[in-house]
Order: C-alpha cells, then sequence, then structure tokens
C-alpha cells in the first residue's frame, strides 16, 4: 500500500487558500494491519478464559433464553456462516451443554462426547457401563454435571487427556432419577420416582460435599413434569393436579392444588416476575410472583397446538404445527409466521430466534420479523433423515445437534462475495 496521496491543482480557481498547490495526505507505513484471524484468536482466548454456567433450556428458568450480543446479519453482504460439522455417530434424547473448552453431548448409549467448541474435532469420548442419558444435566464454572437414569456424574475436563469423573449422587432401588438437572447456589435440584409405589422426590444435594441437603416426598398417580423451575430461592415442581412450591431459603415445602389441567406435555417458565404454565387446551396462564393466593390466571394466549416456547423481557414465543408466534405478557400479538412446516422454538436472544423444522435450522430477525436465513442439516454417510432436538447460543455461536449426532456449528460473520 502506498505511504503518501497527494492531490495537485493545475488551475488557479481550483487551489486551496494560502497559496497551496497541493495537498499531502501521510500514512503511518508501520501501523500494524488487523487480520480475521486476529479477531477469531481474540475471541477464543475471551471465550477460553471465562467460567461458563449453562442449563436446560438456557437459565434456571427454563424460558429459552441465553444471553448473547449475537446479531442477524444486515444486508446483502453478510450472512450466518456454517463454522463446521463434526457427526458423533451416536444417537441423543437430550439437550447441548457447553463449557469454555468444550461441547458436551451425553448419548443415550452412555457415551460423553467432549468436542472442541471452536474446531469442532471430538477429542475425547467418555463410556460410562451401563448408563442412560436421557436428560440434561448443567454446567456450573466449567465443571460439567450430567445425570444418567440412576446416577449423577461430575466431570472435571480442564484435562482432557484424563478428565477427572467422580459419582455425585445414586438414587436407590426401584428409584429413577426423573428430570434434568438444574441449580440454585451451591445446591443441585433433581427429581427422583419410583414407578411402582408412584413416590416421587425432589432431592437437593450439595455441588461440593457430595452430601444430601434436604428432599420432599409426594405421590404422583399420573405423571410428574421432568422439568424443575427456579425462580429466586422457590423451586416449582408440576404433578397431576398440584404443583410443589419449595423455599431453599427455610428449606420447606408445600403442594397447592393446580386451577389450571395440564398435562406432562405442558410448558413451565418463569419470565419477568411471572411464572408460566400452559394447559392442555394449548392457553397460557401464569401466576404473579411474590404469589398470594397461588392461582393462575389466564394471560389471552391461545394456540391450537403449542410444541415449545420461548421468551424475554415481555415477549413470548410460541411453536406451533404452522409456523411460530411472537406475543407481549399482555396477550397481544406481535407478530405471526405462517409455515407449511412445524415450527420449534429452540432457543431466543434479544435479536435472534432460533427455530427448528425437522432437519433444517432457520435463525431469524427479531428486530425485523420477515427476515430470516436456514440451512438443511443432513449427512452424505447415511440416508436416514436427520431431526434436530437441541439448538443452544454460547457465546458468538450458535450449536445444533440432531438426534442421530450431526454437530454444527454456526457463526453470523460470513461475507458474501458477489461476482
Amino acid at each position: 500500500m502506498s505511504d503518501r496521496i497527494i492531490i495537485d491543482f493545475e488551475n488557479e480557481e481550483e487551489k486551496p487558500g494560502n497559496g497551496e498547490e497541493r495537498i499531502v495526505i501521510d500514512f503511518d507505513s508501520e501501523e500494524k494491519r488487523i487480520e480475521i484471524e486476529d479477531f477469531e484468536k481474540s475471541y477464543e482466548e475471551q471465550i477460553s478464559k471465562s467460567r461458563i454456567d449453562f442449563y436446560f433450556r438456557g437459565n434456571p428458568f427454563l424460558n429459552n433464553s441465553y444471553e448473547t450480543e449475537l446479531k442477524f446479519p444486515e444486508g446483502i453482504d453478510k450472512g450466518f456462516r456454517r463454522m463446521f460439522s463434526a457427526d458423533c455417530g451416536d444417537g441423543f434424547f437430550n439437550s447441548i451443554l457447553v463449557n469454555n473448552r468444550h461441547i458436551i453431548l451425553a448419548s443415550r448409549k452412555g457415551n460423553v462426547f467432549l468436542v472442541d467448541r471452536h474446531r469442532g474435532k471430538i477429542r475425547n469420548k467418555i463410556f460410562f457401563n451401563d448408563e442412560v442419558f436421557e436428560k440434561t444435566g448443567i454446567v456450573h464454572e466449567n465443571v460439567i454435571y450430567i445425570n444418567s437414569l440412576k446416577k449423577i456424574f461430575r466431570i472435571d475436563d480442564s484435562n482432557i487427556e484424563n478428565p477427572k469423573q467422580v459419582t455425585l449422587y445414586s438414587a436407590p432401588q426401584d428409584y429413577l432419577i426423573w428430570s434434568n438437572l438444574n441449580r440454585c447456589g451451591r445446591h443441585l435440584l433433581f427429581t427422583e420416582f419410583n414407578a411402582v409405589s408412584r413416590k416421587c422426590r425432589l432431592k437437593i444435594i450439595d455441588m461440593n460435599s457430595i452430601e444430601s441437603v434436604s428432599e420432599f416426598e409426594f405421590e404422583a398417580v399420573k405423571f410428574s413434569f421432568d422439568r424443575i423451575c427456579v425462580a429466586g430461592r422457590l423451586v416449582f415442581v408440576m404433578f397431576d393436579s398440584s404443583f410443589l412450591v419449595y423455599d431453599l431459603e427455610s428449606m420447606n415445602g408445600a403442594i397447592h392444588p393446580l386451577n389450571v389441567e395440564v398435562d406432562e406435555n405442558s410448558f413451565v417458565f418463569y419470565l419477568n416476575h411471572k411464572l408460566y404454565i400452559t394447559s392442555r387446551q394449548n392457553e397460557i396462564y401464569y401466576l404473579d410472583l411474590p404469589a398470594v393466593d397461588f392461582a393462575f390466571r389466564y394471560s389471552g394466549i391461545r394456540n391450537s397446538y403449542i410444541n415449545s416456547m420461548g421468551g424475554f423481557a415481555d415477549n413470548i414465543f410460541t411453536g406451533t404445527l404452522d409456523g411460530w408466534k411472537s406475543y407481549k405478557a399482555s396477550g397481544l400479538k406481535v407478530y405471526e409466521s405462517e409455515d407449511e412446516y412445524e415450527n420449534r422454538v429452540e432457543c431466543v436472544s434479544k435479536n435472534v430466534i432460533v427455530l427448528s423444522q425437522k432437519n433444517k435450522i432457520v435463525f431469524c430477525n427479531l428486530n425485523r420479523f420477515q427476515e430470516a436465513e436456514g440451512y438443511v442439516i443432513s449427512s452424505r454417510k447415511r440416508d436416514d433423515s436427520e431431526e434436530i432436538i437441541s439448538a443452544v447460543f454460547s457465546g458468538m455461536d450458535i450449536f445444533v445437534l440432531t438426534e442421530s449426532g450431526l454437530l454444527e456449528a454456526f457463526r453470523n460473520d460470513k461475507l458474501n462475495i458477489h461476482i
């Protein structure tokens, strides 16, 4: 690059003031150029030094909302880039976990995959004999907590060649660990269930000392939710026609009747000082917190079918059989996207909502609803159809997992060159 630009004026009228006949612009030739690789290296270093907490459904509130500065790429010259694709060759029921080094995938065959979050390389595969991973664990300060049907394991992957593994908890005979894991402070929360006696327990254990702190037993005749919602110091577990409210400060719980008809497919989440639940009729009800009478009230939102939900601030999103919808907490419908395919809300941020349509992942702009970009997730190695079961935000990345073990990563820094 030239270090100097000179502009000459050939006639008197075009000369600048003070008798000058040219303009000279000098450049510092020793100024360091900033390469794209420098940005990526800086981002990776920042992530590697961070202490990440990661939850099922985005946070303890289960509202599928993630903190990220990732934005929908504006303009025809920008778009989402597929960073990598990895095939784990295994089957999965549960959701993706992420820490500062790895993407963590726990399979139904008892394998835990540690995949490099920047390159997509499978760096280790840990096999747990006689274990099946159906539910989703958590990550706390980069340490991994995962639960099989019978046990909870703690994994420290800071030494990738020899990750430290500890059995944190084993369920008693005739009991199964029933729920996904959740956390509040130093406490790890989950439920276990005895299918014969129909007894269910909310279990609270210390994450550091491997000791049981407290438990609350109740009877679930028909069903118990496999999700535990935490809002401040309160824990909520739905079952049959009742719900348990447990106070982690006093370590006491109480059961309240539900004035909403629910089933095991209903959703529960906390958002903006309200606890939301969906009914069997696909209506959304809410409970103001702190609660006075523990009676849920109708939000005015109803769909013919709700397959997924997400939200942030006072915005609620629902996936349906023929698209997705956006509402305000007041019940006002803000936007409706009609589609010939079923849309599932996978994760939400303030700028982007991520939807799945079986084997297609779609990124939608929440600032301009009509803008969207999609990718088909497929493998040339096999002919069977893929179905997306999880997509999450982490930092500036979006990670997507299919039921048969295809893992893909996306970022919004693609530059489209038009020729």
